[in-house]
Protein backbone atom coordinates (compact mmCIF):
# COMPACT_ATOMS: atom_id res chain seq x y z
CA UNK A 1 0.00 0.00 0.00
CA UNK A 2 2.72 2.42 1.17
CA UNK A 3 4.64 1.58 -2.17
CA UNK A 4 1.50 2.42 -4.30
CA UNK A 5 1.76 5.80 -2.79
CA UNK A 6 5.32 6.53 -3.31
CA UNK A 7 5.06 5.51 -7.20
CA UNK A 8 1.90 7.59 -7.50
CA UNK A 9 4.00 10.56 -6.05
CA UNK A 10 6.76 9.80 -8.00
CA UNK A 11 4.99 10.14 -11.10
CA UNK A 12 2.89 13.36 -10.21
CA UNK A 13 6.40 14.97 -9.75
CA UNK A 14 7.87 13.84 -13.09
CA UNK A 15 4.69 15.01 -14.70
CA UNK A 16 5.19 18.60 -12.93
CA UNK A 17 8.70 18.92 -13.85
CA UNK A 18 8.28 17.97 -17.42
CA UNK A 19 5.26 20.45 -17.86
CA UNK A 20 7.71 23.19 -16.40
CA UNK A 21 10.68 22.29 -18.70
CA UNK A 22 8.17 22.44 -21.70
CA UNK A 23 6.71 25.75 -20.59
CA UNK A 24 10.38 26.68 -20.09
CA UNK A 25 11.66 25.63 -23.38
CA UNK A 26 8.58 26.78 -25.03
CA UNK A 27 9.11 30.72 -23.90
CA UNK A 28 12.94 30.50 -24.43
CA UNK A 29 14.42 29.15 -21.79
CA UNK A 30 13.61 31.82 -19.90
CA UNK A 31 11.78 31.98 -16.62
CA UNK A 32 10.35 35.85 -15.48
CA UNK A 33 7.65 34.51 -12.88
CA UNK A 34 4.14 33.23 -12.75
CA UNK A 35 3.18 36.00 -14.34
CA UNK A 36 5.40 35.53 -17.60
CA UNK A 37 3.66 32.19 -18.19
CA UNK A 38 0.33 32.56 -20.34
CA UNK A 39 -3.30 32.54 -18.10
CA UNK A 40 -5.81 30.62 -19.55
CA UNK A 41 -9.19 33.19 -20.17
CA UNK A 42 -7.23 35.96 -19.75
CA UNK A 43 -8.51 39.36 -21.06
CA UNK A 44 -7.47 39.66 -25.12
CA UNK A 45 -7.00 36.13 -25.37
CA UNK A 46 -10.39 35.45 -27.12
CA UNK A 47 -11.25 34.79 -30.41
CA UNK A 48 -11.64 37.80 -32.37
CA UNK A 49 -8.75 39.66 -29.91
CA UNK A 50 -5.54 41.51 -31.55
CA UNK A 51 -2.73 43.07 -30.30
CA UNK A 52 -0.88 46.97 -30.22
CA UNK A 53 2.51 48.02 -29.64
CA UNK A 54 2.53 51.04 -26.47
CA UNK A 55 5.92 52.72 -25.98
CA UNK A 56 5.88 54.35 -22.38
CA UNK A 57 9.68 56.01 -21.02
CA UNK A 58 9.02 53.79 -17.42
CA UNK A 59 6.92 51.32 -16.74
CA UNK A 60 7.64 51.28 -13.37
CA UNK A 61 6.80 48.03 -12.02
CA UNK A 62 4.06 46.79 -14.25
CA UNK A 63 3.95 42.78 -15.09
CA UNK A 64 2.69 41.02 -17.65
CA UNK A 65 -0.70 39.70 -17.76
CA UNK A 66 -1.84 43.07 -16.02
CA UNK A 67 -4.95 44.42 -17.03
CA UNK A 68 -5.56 47.34 -19.58
CA UNK A 69 -8.23 49.86 -18.95
CA UNK A 70 -10.32 52.31 -21.02
CA UNK A 71 -12.04 54.40 -18.55
CA UNK A 72 -11.80 52.09 -15.77
CA UNK A 73 -12.88 49.34 -17.95
CA UNK A 74 -10.73 46.15 -18.69
CA UNK A 75 -10.56 45.85 -22.31
CA UNK A 76 -7.36 43.96 -22.56
CA UNK A 77 -3.93 42.18 -20.86
CA UNK A 78 -0.57 43.30 -21.07
CA UNK A 79 1.82 40.66 -23.21
CA UNK A 80 5.29 41.20 -23.23
CA UNK A 81 7.35 43.73 -22.27
CA UNK A 82 10.78 44.70 -24.03
CA UNK A 83 12.80 47.78 -24.31
CA UNK A 84 13.47 49.66 -27.22
CA UNK A 85 15.39 52.75 -27.64
CA UNK A 86 15.47 53.09 -23.83
CA UNK A 87 11.51 53.01 -24.02
CA UNK A 88 9.73 50.25 -22.37
CA UNK A 89 7.59 48.49 -25.40
CA UNK A 90 4.25 46.87 -24.42
CA UNK A 91 2.36 44.47 -26.44
CA UNK A 92 -1.48 45.28 -25.46
CA UNK A 93 -3.51 42.39 -26.25
CA UNK A 94 -7.04 43.73 -26.29
CA UNK A 95 -10.96 41.95 -26.63
CA UNK A 96 -12.97 41.99 -30.03
CA UNK A 97 -14.13 45.24 -30.72
CA UNK A 98 -12.33 47.50 -28.44
CA UNK A 99 -11.10 50.96 -30.69
CA UNK A 100 -8.49 53.04 -29.43
CA UNK A 101 -8.57 56.65 -30.97
CA UNK A 102 -5.57 57.81 -32.75
CA UNK A 103 -3.40 60.25 -30.58
CA UNK A 104 -4.09 58.07 -27.31
CA UNK A 105 -1.35 57.02 -24.91
CA UNK A 106 -0.93 54.64 -22.00
CA UNK A 107 -0.41 55.46 -18.28
CA UNK A 108 0.86 53.21 -15.42
CA UNK A 109 -1.74 53.19 -12.91
CA UNK A 110 -2.20 51.62 -9.60
CA UNK A 111 -5.42 49.39 -9.04
CA UNK A 112 -5.41 50.54 -5.20
CA UNK A 113 -2.41 51.48 -3.20
CA UNK A 114 -2.19 48.21 -1.80
CA UNK A 115 -2.70 46.76 -4.96
CA UNK A 116 -1.34 45.27 -8.30
CA UNK A 117 -1.06 47.62 -11.15
CA UNK A 118 -2.62 48.27 -14.88
CA UNK A 119 -2.26 50.11 -17.68
CA UNK A 120 -4.65 53.15 -18.33
CA UNK A 121 -5.23 53.82 -21.65
CA UNK A 122 -6.29 57.65 -21.94
CA UNK A 123 -8.20 58.85 -24.94
CA UNK A 124 -7.78 62.27 -26.52
CA UNK A 125 -10.31 65.36 -26.03
CA UNK A 126 -10.83 64.92 -30.15
CA UNK A 127 -11.21 61.63 -31.14
CA UNK A 128 -12.49 61.86 -33.98
CA UNK A 129 -9.59 61.09 -36.36
CA UNK A 130 -10.20 57.52 -36.30
CA UNK A 131 -8.81 54.52 -35.13
CA UNK A 132 -5.43 52.70 -34.54
CA UNK A 133 -5.71 49.52 -36.79
CA UNK A 134 -4.35 46.03 -35.48
CA UNK A 135 -0.76 46.06 -35.38
CA UNK A 136 -0.42 49.26 -34.96
CA UNK A 137 1.80 51.42 -32.40
CA UNK A 138 0.68 53.81 -29.40
CA UNK A 139 3.03 56.66 -29.15
CA UNK A 140 4.87 57.26 -26.12
CA UNK A 141 3.30 60.50 -24.81
CA UNK A 142 5.54 63.72 -23.83
CA UNK A 143 6.39 62.87 -20.25
CA UNK A 144 8.71 65.93 -19.28
CA UNK A 145 9.80 65.01 -15.27
CA UNK A 146 9.06 66.83 -12.19
CA UNK A 147 11.22 69.99 -11.34
CA UNK A 148 12.68 69.98 -8.28
CA UNK A 149 10.15 70.04 -4.87
CA UNK A 150 11.43 72.89 -2.28
CA UNK A 151 12.17 71.61 0.58
CA UNK A 152 10.45 73.04 3.90
CA UNK A 153 12.03 75.53 5.94
CA UNK A 154 11.09 74.98 9.21
CA UNK A 155 12.58 71.44 9.14
CA UNK A 156 15.69 69.36 8.50
CA UNK A 157 15.92 69.24 4.85
CA UNK A 158 14.71 65.46 3.83
CA UNK A 159 17.06 63.71 1.40
CA UNK A 160 16.42 62.69 -1.59
CA UNK A 161 13.21 63.95 -1.47
CA UNK A 162 12.97 64.90 -5.46
CA UNK A 163 13.76 61.49 -6.49
CA UNK A 164 11.24 60.00 -3.72
CA UNK A 165 8.56 61.85 -4.49
CA UNK A 166 8.94 62.50 -8.72
CA UNK A 167 6.25 61.38 -10.44
CA UNK A 168 6.41 61.11 -14.15
CA UNK A 169 3.49 62.67 -16.27
CA UNK A 170 2.57 59.68 -17.52
CA UNK A 171 2.75 57.16 -14.56
CA UNK A 172 0.24 57.32 -11.31
CA UNK A 173 2.12 58.25 -8.23
CA UNK A 174 3.37 54.28 -6.57
CA UNK A 175 2.69 53.06 -2.90
CA UNK A 176 6.05 54.45 -1.33
CA UNK A 177 6.00 57.82 -3.46
CA UNK A 178 2.28 58.51 -1.43
CA UNK A 179 3.72 57.47 1.64
CA UNK A 180 6.32 59.47 1.08
CA UNK A 181 4.92 62.52 0.54
CA UNK A 182 2.49 61.66 3.42
CA UNK A 183 5.73 61.82 5.50
CA UNK A 184 6.76 65.31 4.06
CA UNK A 185 3.21 66.77 4.87
CA UNK A 186 3.34 65.27 8.46
CA UNK A 187 6.91 66.27 9.33
CA UNK A 188 7.86 68.90 7.65
CA UNK A 189 4.77 70.25 6.84
CA UNK A 190 1.89 72.51 8.50
CA UNK A 191 -0.25 69.48 9.61
CA UNK A 192 1.56 70.06 13.43
CA UNK A 193 -0.05 74.20 13.37
CA UNK A 194 -3.99 72.22 12.91
CA UNK A 195 -4.06 71.47 16.60
CA UNK A 196 -2.97 74.88 17.82
CA UNK A 197 -5.55 76.74 15.25
CA UNK A 198 -8.61 74.25 16.71
CA UNK A 199 -7.75 75.14 20.25
CA UNK A 200 -6.98 79.04 19.32
CA UNK A 201 -11.29 78.88 17.84
CA UNK A 202 -12.17 76.69 20.41
CA UNK A 203 -11.11 79.56 22.77
CA UNK A 204 -12.09 82.33 20.92
CA UNK A 205 -15.66 80.99 20.67
CA UNK A 206 -15.88 79.43 24.45
CA UNK A 207 -19.32 81.58 25.97
CA UNK A 208 -20.25 82.80 22.93
CA UNK A 209 -22.58 80.16 21.53
CA UNK A 210 -25.56 82.31 21.69
CA UNK A 211 -23.41 85.23 19.43
CA UNK A 212 -22.30 82.37 17.25
CA UNK A 213 -26.08 80.99 16.87
CA UNK A 214 -27.25 84.11 15.83
CA UNK A 215 -24.84 84.82 13.90
CA UNK A 216 -25.54 82.16 11.09
CA UNK A 217 -29.25 83.85 10.10
CA UNK A 218 -27.68 86.92 9.95
CA UNK A 219 -25.11 85.63 7.47
CA UNK A 220 -27.83 83.96 5.70
CA UNK A 221 -29.69 87.38 5.31
CA UNK A 222 -26.70 88.91 4.17
CA UNK A 223 -25.78 86.34 1.78
CA UNK A 224 -29.58 86.73 0.66
CA UNK A 225 -28.93 90.30 0.17
CA UNK A 226 -25.69 90.12 -1.75
CA UNK A 227 -27.86 87.67 -4.27
CA UNK A 228 -30.81 90.26 -4.71
CA UNK A 229 -28.37 93.34 -5.35
CA UNK A 230 -25.98 90.64 -7.44
CA UNK A 231 -26.71 92.54 -10.55
CA UNK A 232 -25.61 96.02 -8.89
CA UNK A 233 -22.89 94.29 -7.78
CA UNK A 234 -21.67 93.14 -11.22
CA UNK A 235 -22.61 96.26 -12.98
CA UNK A 236 -20.54 98.32 -10.20
CA UNK A 237 -17.58 95.67 -11.37
CA UNK A 238 -17.87 96.22 -14.73
CA UNK A 239 -17.76 100.28 -14.14
CA UNK A 240 -14.87 99.71 -12.40
CA UNK A 241 -13.47 97.74 -14.97
CA UNK A 242 -14.07 100.80 -17.38
CA UNK A 243 -12.32 103.23 -14.62
CA UNK A 244 -9.53 100.87 -14.65
CA UNK A 245 -9.38 100.71 -18.49
CA UNK A 246 -9.84 104.83 -18.77
CA UNK A 247 -7.14 105.45 -16.15
CA UNK A 248 -5.00 102.62 -18.00
CA UNK A 249 -5.10 104.55 -21.16
CA UNK A 250 -4.56 108.19 -19.34
CA UNK A 251 -1.36 106.54 -17.74
CA UNK A 252 1.18 109.35 -19.08
CA UNK A 253 -0.82 112.06 -17.69
CA UNK A 254 -1.55 110.45 -14.40
CA UNK A 255 2.25 109.78 -14.43
CA UNK A 256 2.76 113.45 -15.11
CA UNK A 257 0.74 114.37 -12.54
CA UNK A 258 2.49 112.40 -9.73
CA UNK A 259 5.51 114.11 -11.12
CA UNK A 260 4.28 117.23 -10.91
CA UNK A 261 2.57 116.58 -7.41
CA UNK A 262 5.17 117.57 -5.05
CA UNK A 263 5.86 121.21 -6.81
CA UNK A 264 2.46 121.62 -6.76
CA UNK A 265 2.34 121.11 -2.98
CA UNK A 266 5.37 123.06 -2.98
CA UNK A 267 3.29 125.94 -4.34
CA UNK A 268 0.92 125.33 -1.88
CA UNK A 269 3.19 125.58 1.03
CA UNK A 270 4.79 128.67 0.28
CA UNK A 271 1.40 130.41 -0.66
CA UNK A 272 0.46 129.30 3.07
CA UNK A 273 0.27 132.71 4.40
CA UNK A 274 -1.31 134.04 1.63
CA UNK A 275 -4.38 131.59 2.18
CA UNK A 276 -4.25 132.03 6.28
CA UNK A 277 -4.99 135.99 5.41
CA UNK A 278 -7.54 135.40 3.20
CA UNK A 279 -9.25 133.25 5.27
CA UNK A 280 -8.83 135.18 7.67
CA UNK A 281 -10.54 138.44 5.34
CA UNK A 282 -13.55 136.21 4.05
CA UNK A 283 -13.81 135.46 8.53
CA UNK A 284 -14.32 139.16 8.75
CA UNK A 285 -16.10 140.01 6.39
CA UNK A 286 -18.67 137.18 7.06
CA UNK A 287 -19.05 138.93 10.22
CA UNK A 288 -19.24 141.99 9.11
CA UNK A 289 -21.80 140.84 6.65
CA UNK A 290 -23.82 139.67 9.66
CA UNK A 291 -23.61 143.02 11.49
CA UNK A 292 -25.04 144.81 8.60
CA UNK A 293 -27.76 141.97 8.09
CA UNK A 294 -28.72 142.09 12.06
CA UNK A 295 -28.85 146.22 11.77
CA UNK A 296 -30.91 146.31 8.83
CA UNK A 297 -33.11 143.20 9.63
CA UNK A 298 -36.20 145.08 9.53
CA UNK A 299 -35.58 147.37 6.44
CA UNK A 300 -34.81 144.35 4.61
CA UNK A 301 -38.30 142.82 5.83
CA UNK A 302 -40.28 145.69 4.59
CA UNK A 303 -38.44 145.13 1.39
CA UNK A 304 -38.89 141.57 0.87
CA UNK A 305 -42.53 142.46 1.98
CA UNK A 306 -43.01 144.91 -0.64
CA UNK A 307 -41.41 142.68 -3.00
CA UNK A 308 -44.28 140.47 -2.92
CA UNK A 309 -46.79 142.33 -5.18
CA UNK A 310 -44.59 143.09 -7.88
CA UNK A 311 -43.92 140.02 -7.81
CA UNK A 312 -47.73 138.14 -7.73
CA UNK A 313 -48.23 140.79 -10.39
CA UNK A 314 -45.21 139.86 -12.64
CA UNK A 315 -46.78 136.39 -11.98
CA UNK A 316 -49.84 137.32 -12.72
CA UNK A 317 -48.58 137.90 -16.28
CA UNK A 318 -47.80 134.79 -16.76
CA UNK A 319 -45.63 133.53 -20.27
CA UNK A 320 -47.30 137.48 -21.53
CA UNK A 321 -43.78 139.30 -20.12
CA UNK A 322 -41.45 137.20 -21.62
CA UNK A 323 -43.20 136.68 -25.05
CA UNK A 324 -43.80 140.54 -24.95
CA UNK A 325 -40.03 141.15 -24.50
CA UNK A 326 -39.47 139.04 -27.71
CA UNK A 327 -40.38 141.55 -30.02
CA UNK A 328 -37.60 144.43 -28.71
CA UNK A 329 -34.86 142.41 -30.84
CA UNK A 330 -36.97 142.01 -33.84
CA UNK A 331 -39.23 145.07 -33.53
CA UNK A 332 -41.39 146.16 -35.87
CA UNK A 333 -42.11 142.14 -36.66
CA UNK A 334 -42.79 139.70 -33.76
CA UNK A 335 -40.18 137.18 -33.90
CA UNK A 336 -43.12 134.38 -34.39
CA UNK A 337 -44.01 136.27 -37.44
CA UNK A 338 -40.63 136.82 -38.89
CA UNK A 339 -41.00 133.86 -40.94
CA UNK A 340 -44.01 134.69 -42.85
CA UNK A 341 -42.89 138.18 -43.08
CA UNK A 342 -39.14 137.98 -44.18
CA UNK A 343 -38.81 135.54 -47.20
CA UNK A 344 -34.94 135.29 -47.30
CA UNK A 345 -31.82 137.60 -46.21
CA UNK A 346 -33.82 141.31 -46.98
CA UNK A 347 -37.06 142.66 -46.70
CA UNK A 348 -38.89 145.31 -49.02
CA UNK A 349 -40.60 148.20 -47.45
CA UNK A 350 -42.75 151.55 -48.24
CA UNK A 351 -42.30 153.72 -44.80
CA UNK A 352 -43.88 156.82 -44.66
CA UNK A 353 -42.58 159.76 -42.41
CA UNK A 354 -45.17 162.51 -41.25
CA UNK A 355 -42.31 164.86 -39.44
CA UNK A 356 -44.95 167.99 -39.58
CA UNK A 357 -45.23 169.83 -36.65
CA UNK A 358 -48.97 169.40 -36.71
CA UNK A 359 -48.50 165.22 -36.54
CA UNK A 360 -45.90 165.72 -33.90
CA UNK A 361 -48.04 167.69 -31.67
CA UNK A 362 -50.40 165.46 -31.96
CA UNK A 363 -48.28 162.13 -31.37
CA UNK A 364 -44.79 162.32 -30.07
CA UNK A 365 -44.98 165.88 -28.62
CA UNK A 366 -47.96 165.66 -26.98
CA UNK A 367 -46.97 162.23 -25.28
CA UNK A 368 -44.36 164.57 -23.32
CA UNK A 369 -46.14 167.56 -22.58
CA UNK A 370 -44.48 169.96 -24.74
CA UNK A 371 -46.30 170.34 -27.77
CA UNK A 372 -48.05 174.14 -27.18
CA UNK A 373 -43.88 175.19 -26.87
CA UNK A 374 -42.73 174.04 -30.13
CA UNK A 375 -46.16 174.80 -32.75
CA UNK A 376 -45.41 177.28 -34.70
CA UNK A 377 -42.56 180.37 -34.78
CA UNK A 378 -43.60 181.88 -31.96
CA UNK A 379 -43.24 178.56 -30.09
CA UNK A 380 -39.52 177.91 -31.65
CA UNK A 381 -38.13 180.91 -31.12
CA UNK A 382 -40.11 182.31 -27.73
CA UNK A 383 -40.94 185.86 -29.48
CA UNK A 384 -44.01 187.34 -30.84
CA UNK A 385 -44.28 186.78 -34.59
CA UNK A 386 -45.05 190.82 -35.19
CA UNK A 387 -46.33 192.68 -38.07
CA UNK A 388 -45.89 188.65 -39.78
CA UNK A 389 -48.48 187.77 -37.00
CA UNK A 390 -50.93 190.20 -37.50
CA UNK A 391 -51.25 188.80 -41.61
CA UNK A 392 -50.70 193.24 -42.80
CA UNK A 393 -49.03 193.95 -46.08
CA UNK A 394 -45.12 194.27 -45.68
CA UNK A 395 -45.60 197.29 -48.16
CA UNK A 396 -47.81 199.44 -46.44
CA UNK A 397 -47.21 198.44 -43.21
CA UNK A 398 -44.98 199.99 -40.67
CA UNK A 399 -41.39 199.20 -40.18
CA UNK A 400 -41.38 198.44 -36.69
CA UNK A 401 -44.21 197.31 -34.98
CA UNK A 402 -45.65 198.91 -31.72
CA UNK A 403 -44.85 197.14 -28.78
CA UNK A 404 -47.68 196.10 -26.75
CA UNK A 405 -48.63 197.26 -23.45
CA UNK A 406 -48.57 193.78 -22.02
CA UNK A 407 -46.76 190.86 -23.90
CA UNK A 408 -48.77 189.08 -26.27
CA UNK A 409 -49.68 185.23 -25.37
CA UNK A 410 -48.26 182.57 -27.57
CA UNK A 411 -51.10 180.80 -29.91
CA UNK A 412 -52.48 177.92 -28.92
CA UNK A 413 -51.34 174.79 -31.30
CA UNK A 414 -54.80 173.64 -32.44
CA UNK A 415 -56.49 170.83 -31.11
CA UNK A 416 -57.56 167.38 -33.02
CA UNK A 417 -61.10 167.36 -33.99
CA UNK A 418 -63.47 165.27 -31.77
CA UNK A 419 -65.96 163.38 -33.86
CA UNK A 420 -69.77 164.21 -32.90
CA UNK A 421 -71.40 161.54 -30.84
CA UNK A 422 -73.78 161.26 -33.74
CA UNK A 423 -70.56 160.10 -36.08
CA UNK A 424 -68.62 157.25 -36.10
CA UNK A 425 -64.58 157.65 -35.99
CA UNK A 426 -64.37 157.59 -39.61
CA UNK A 427 -66.83 160.68 -40.34
CA UNK A 428 -69.80 158.51 -41.58
CA UNK A 429 -73.14 159.25 -39.42
CA UNK A 430 -74.03 156.68 -37.19
CA UNK A 431 -76.98 154.28 -37.87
Amino acid sequence: MGTGSSRKSALRSVFGAVVISSALVASGCSFDGLNSLPVPGAEGTGAGSYELKALIPNAANLVQNAPVLINDATVGSVGKIEVKNWQAELTLRLNKGTQVPVGSYVMVGLTSVLGSLNLQIVQPEDADKGTIAPGGQIPAADCPEQSNIAQPTNAEPIPDINSAQQVSACTYPTTEQVLSSLSVVLNGGGLAQVGDIVHELNTAMAGRQDVLRDLVPRLNTLVGELNVQRENIIRAMEGLDRLTGQINDQTPVVERALADGPRILKLLVDQRVNFTDALGALSRMSRTTDDILKANSEDIQVVVSNLVPVLDQLQSTGPSLTQSLGILLTFPFAESAIPQVVRGDYLNAVINLDLTFGRLQRGALASVGVASQFYGPEGMFGKPAGAAGRGDDPFTGPLADTPPETSPTLPIAPQPETPAADQSPTGEEGP
